[in-house]
This record gives structure tokens, sequence and C-alpha cells, in this order.
């Protein structure tokens, strides 16, 4: 293999989706239009509804006829039976979970399958994302390799709104202490913890959004990949305490951009959204915050009190309606 072959990085797109097959559509074009690295496509459908599985099968179908679909046995299986053509690349593979187990746990199928392909760094990108620069691949994979302390790289991401969500912070015992009384304009859309960038040039960063992000291969490998014990939300929290842990570095990427399409509220039950927060994040502070005994107290008495006034408040909005 020649010194520019080997210098071409293989990235993998991961990107799991649960009944998001309109914005998947969008996207998916703009994965495989990547230039300046060799690359493979991995949808992982986290068990959408049936009426959703079957517009991803028609289209894609229709888009990329040799796209290797089927549940993850099966394509880990023509993988394996041809190693040569599952590697090539711009290969597109669509792979149907049987169960949904949350986003970490969706997501490590096409990251494993990643690891299997050769990849040498994987994108999670939602399908909500919108990424038109046609070498931001190419782009984030040359900070991220640039120092093998780079676990993460992240580009800037800008919401709908204008609204810069990268990159983050943790928030502090007392701000979270407080938070049931800042829930208003904290929940899902604030951006209270997002920090200046300051700068153009790539920076180690404490946090950055796990809506889109290049990660190393070799690490995820390291650390067994992403941790399955939260189902949704606190996996950036998690993911940055254990690149810590082993010291590594998450780096942002401030002129590379990618647009985040979200809108809030579009659907979910918002009631079992706040359930699955108050439990991820209190796996996260007993895991790994570091906090004394005394602060866990405090905190999940903290979270108690904001599920209490979240029931109330649905109660009372029951009522009125």
């Amino acid at each position: 293999m020649s010194e520019t072959a080997k210098s071409i990085r293989h990235v993998a797109s991961v990107v799991l989706t649960y009944n998001s097959d309109e914005d998947l559509f969008v996207l998916l074009p703009q994965l495989v239009r990547q230039e300046g690295i060799r690359s493979s496509l991995i949808v992982v459908d986290n068990a959408s509804a049936p009426e959703s599985v079957r517009r991803i099968r028609e289209w894609t179908s229709l888009n990329y006829p040799d796209a290797v679909v089927g549940p993850s046995e099966d394509v880990q299986a023509w993988a394996e039976a041809h190693p040569e053509e599952a590697r090539t690349s711009g290969r597109v593979f669509v792979i149907f979970n049987r169960e949904n187990r949350g986003y970490s746990a969706g997501n490590n199928v096409g990251l494993r399958f990643a690891g299997f392909l050769g990849a040498d760094a994987a994108l999670i990108a939602n399908p909500d994302m919108r990424i038109e620069d046609t070498r931001f691949l190419a782009r984030l994979a040359e900070p991220l390799f640039a120092d093998e302390r780079h676990c993460v790289a992240a580009s800037r991401v800008v919401g709908l709104d204008g609204k810069d969500q990268n990159p983050q912070r943790e928030p502090s015992f007392w701000e979270e202490l407080l938070w049931p009384a800042q829930y208003v304009r904290r929940w899902f859309g604030f951006s209270g913890y997002v920090t200046a960038s300051g700068t153009t040039e790539p920076r180690a960063v404490p946090k950055v959004s796990g809506c889109c992000l290049l990660l190393r291969l070799s690490f995820l490998k390291e650390v067994g990949f992403l941790d399955e014990n939260v189902f949704l939300y606190c996996e950036e929290a998690i993911l940055a305490a254990r690149i810590r842990s082993i010291g590594g570095r998450i780096v942002y990427v401030p002129d590379v951009t990618a647009v985040h399409a979200h809108r809030y509220g579009a659907k979910g039950n918002s009631a079992r959204h706040i359930e699955f927060f108050v439990q991820s994040r209190g796996y996260y502070l007993r895991t790994y915050s570091g906090y004394s005994p005394a602060q866990l107290t405090a905190l999940a008495l903290s979270y108690r009190m904001l599920q209490y006034a979240l029931s109330l408040k649905q109660q009372l909005s029951a009522r009125g309606a």
C-alpha cells in the first residue's frame, strides 16, 4: 500500500434512527457524498414502527440498491463472507434492531460493526443533522488524529434558532442542586452550559453535544464502547468522564460546521423523557461525578423535587384542558 493510501483515513458514519425516516433521507446522501476519506455508512434502526421500517427499506432499495440490509447477524454474516466488498469505500449498510435498548446500545451496534470493517474513526450523527460540507469528515479526522490523546473531535453545531450547541461544560454542584428552580428555561432548549469558543483553532474542551461527533475507534475498543447503562440522556457527560479517566481529550473544531435541525417537542412523551433524564443523571452522578455521599443525596432529593413539580404541573394542565 502506498503512503498516500495509508494517509487516507477510513471513517464510518453511524446514524441511529427511531421513527425518524424523514430526517434520515435528508442526511444520508450528505454522508455518502463525503470526500477526502474512505467511507462506510451504517444506518441502525432502533426498532422503529413497522411503517417507518417499510419506508426505510423502500428508500434504501431505490437509492442504494447495493446496500446490505437486514438484522445485525445477517449483515455481519454477509460482511464476514465478503470482506473485501464490505470494506469498499462508499458501501452502505442498514441494520434493523429487533428491540430498542436505547441510544448508547443502539449506536454500539453500528460502532462495533465499524470496528469490524477496520474503520479508524466513526461519526455518530443524529438523523436530524444537516452536513452540507462534503469534506466535513475529512476536516474533523485531521485534528482527531493530530494527537494520540484525542479521543473525540466535534464541529461547531448550530441549531435552527441560530444558537451554538458546542462546546459544553458540566454544571457545578450548586447549579445542579438548584436545577428544579430553573427548570422552565433549562429543559431541552436551554444552552446555558454552552461556552464561547474564543478561537477559530481546534482546542481541547470539557464536553460536546452527542448529536454529532467523531470518535477514534481505538479509544472505543479500549473502554468497551459506549456505556449502555443509560437508555437516553447524559451520554455526553458519561463519554467525557470516561475520556478524562484515561487521560484523553475532546477536541473542538470551530471552523467546521453542521446544523442540528432538531424540533423540540416534535415527538415523544415529555413526562417519559423527563423520567429517562432523571434516571440517567442519577446513574452518571453515582458512577462518574466523584461527589461525596452527602452531595449525591442532596442531588437525588433535588431531582425528586423536580419530578414532583413536573407531575403537579401536568395534573394542573390536564384539569385546565
